[in-house]
Formats: C-alpha cells, structure tokens, sequence
C-alpha cells in the first residue's frame, strides 16, 4: 500500500463527521447573508419574539444549506414559510454543524434553537450514542399533525422515534469520466471488484471516511456488500490498486474536475448539476457498482427542551409540502423525501436510481459506526 495516496485530516474522527447534503458541507464558517443568525459561541439569544411580537423559530441547519455558490435553499425557504405563517425564520448554521449543539447538551448549556435541518442516520446515532441514559438531544414529532407525511418513501425513515422526519436524498454513487476510460480502452466499472482491479489501477478517488460524510456511507456501503469480515480486505484490495483517499468530498470532487483520476465517489444526482453549467456529459456519468447505490438521508427534528414545538411542527410540514419538497430538490441538487413531488421532467431525466438501495438502519448504525471507522483507521489509515 502506497501511504502517499491517502491524504489525512488534521484532527479528523468521528467527533468531525458532518451533516450535509448531495453537495456536502465545505464552507468554512456561519452563513451571514442576512438569513441567518450567527451569533457566536453562546448559541444566540434569539429565543421568544421578533421586534413586534412575531414569534421566531430557529433552525440550525449545515453552511452549504443557506450560502452554497449555487442556489442554496435555505433563502427561498425562509422566504416562502414567512409569507404563509405568523412568524420570523432564522438560520443558525454553525462551523461545526450537529456537533456544536451535541456538545452544548453534553456541557448543559441551553440550546437556543428548535430544530435541525439536515440530520443524517449517523448524526442521529452518535447523539443517541453520547447522551447515553440523558435526555436526549432530539424529540418526537406529532407525525398526525404532518399532511404529507404519507407520502415520505418508506426506504427514507431513519428514525424509528420520529424525532428526525426524511426531508431529502440522493444516492452515493460513482461518477466517472468516460473520455479518460475510453482512453484506457474500458468501459465503465460495474462492480465493485472491478474497481480494485487492474484495468482501474490509479483510477479511483475517495473522500476520507473519517471525517466525510459521503466516504463514510461508502464505507458502510462496502460493509454491507462485503461482510464485517471482508470490507478491510477489500479496501486493503482497493489501496494496492492506487486508489486514492482525499481529504473530503469537495477535495476529491475538485481532484476529479481536474482530472487526477477518472472515477470518483460521489452522488448519483451529479449529472443534474453538469447540465446546469452545460458540462460535457461524457464527464458526469453515473455508475451503482453491482446494481447498488446507498442511500444518502437528511432529515429534520425539534430539539428536546424547545418551547416552539407547535411551530417547529408547522414548519417540518411546510418543508414536506410536495411544491416545498420540489423546490428544494432542484436547489439542493438531490431528491425529495416524499413521492409525490412534481419535479420538471429534465431533472427526473438527469436522476439516476440504483437498481438496489443500500441504507443502514438505526439499529445497526448503533454500536457499529466507531468500531467500524476505527477498524478501518487503524488498517487503512495508518498504512
């Protein structure tokens, strides 16, 4: 194994990971276009009302969610929720995303906001997980009280508590450069094995599971498709063959644009972006080794403790809204989280789906997602 290609983060671990969406978080501080609140490291104090008497609801939510360079949701959203209810939306999008509010439960300070856009299932876990026999960092939601919540797809409910509510996804997927693979004279990877093999050798880029997001899943990913007692070797398989491990998602993107490797790990709505920008195609295409592609979740859920829950509920059933859902879908660059969206037929185009989806529950992330990421730190990472 050749330890020049792996690329480590300063620091990474699972205490790093972040929550982000199909363009995973890469900005490096709070958002403050004028729709957030960045107020420090006090966690603001913005409880009660607005000038006036509107009530204001808080929702933290990752950086990229209201100030990406492309079209963040985050403006529009509060926008539109602001025209249709009584009340001030404002965003609080820390640098270190779901981890500063876990960190401020576990020093028993208040958390001065209501909810969380943007959970993932292993955001969930590891705040379980910390907060052990405590209260926990999030509560339920009164899913009768949701109007569309029928038609959230089954496969994106992670939360078997209904604290966190499925607002959007995508599918971890390889996306890959079929310029430079006819030029090797192959096709296009179909399997996993085929990555680790010899026509793909130096061929394939992956951001760092340790503190990635979207190399976390792809780990999981292999977990799932080779067994506990097979992913380290298969990974062990991929490094002799040149694989590289980046640093995240937007330095292994970067690496791919710039034509370091010709596949890259990364999500399965890439080509909705390229047509956008008018990119050549042949450079965005979409591959589900053996058929699969794991599933990428967000959700959002009232944190324990707020007292604008029949608000943050209003809000969690304006964000699932078919329009809302929709909207957000084409802004975030990802999929809807119910199924009866109304999407314009040149993004479903552009969409790919695997033939399988691959998601771990919230009962197996339990206990598994350090011992899993440890394991492969320790034979990956450190070789």
């Amino acid at each position: 194994m050749d330890r020049r290609r792996f690329v480590k983060a300063a620091g990474a671990g699972v205490a790093g990971l972040l929550a982000g969406c199909s363009a995973e978080p890469t900005g490096d501080g709070d958002a403050t276009d004028g729709s957030t609140d960045s107020t420090g490291t006090d966690g603001g104090t913005v409880a009660g009302s607005a000038s006036g008497g509107t009530p204001v609801l808080r929702v933290g939510t990752y950086p990229s969610f209201v100030d990406a360079p492309s079209s963040s949701p985050g403006p529009w959203l509060k926008e539109q929720f602001e025209a249709e209810h009584d009340a001030e939306l404002k965003w609080f999008p820390p640098e270190s995303n779901m981890d500063y509010f876990l960190q401020r439960r576990q020093q028993n300070v208040t958390i001065d906001t209501d909810l969380f856009l943007g959970l993932t299932p292993e955001n969930l876990v590891k705040a379980d997980r910390e907060t052990g026999d405590g209260e926990s960092l999030f509560t339920s939601v009164d899913t009768s009280a949701l109007s569309n919540v029928g038609h959230v797809v089954d496969d994106y409910r992670f939360d078997p508590q209904e604290r966190a509510i499925p607002v959007g996804a995508s599918y971890i997927s390889l996306v890959y450069n079929q310029h430079a693979l006819d030029e090797r004279g192959v096709g296009a990877p179909e399997t996993f094995d085929d990555l680790a093999s010899d026509p793909y050798e130096n061929g394939l880029l992956v951001p760092n599971p340790q503190n990635s997001e979207t190399g976390l899943e792809f780990l999981f990913w292999t977990v799932d498709h080779f067994g506990e007692d097979g992913y380290l070797d298969y990974w062990s398989d991929l490094m002799d063959n040149g694989t590289q491990i980046l640093k995240d998602w937007g330095t292994a993107y970067d690496a791919y644009s710039n034509d370091e490797a010709p596949i890259v790990v990364s999500f399965s709505t890439d080509q909705v972006y390229a047509d956008r920008y008018d990119q050549d195609m042949a450079r965005h295409q979409v591959g589900f080794p053996n058929g699969e592609g794991y599933a990428y979740l967000e959700g959002v859920a009232p944190f324990s403790g707020t007292d604008r829950m029949g608000l943050a509920t209003e809000f969690v059933d304006f964000v699932l809204q078919p329009d809302v859902q929709a909207e957000i879908a084409q802004r975030n660059v990802a999929l809807p989280a119910v199924d009866n969206a109304d999407l314009p037929q040149d993004f479903d185009d552009l969409v790919h789906e695997p033939e399988t989806i691959v998601s771990f529950g919230y009962d197996e992330l339990m206990g598994n997602v350090e011992p899993w990421l440890n394991d492969w730190s320790e034979q990956i990472a450190s070789n």
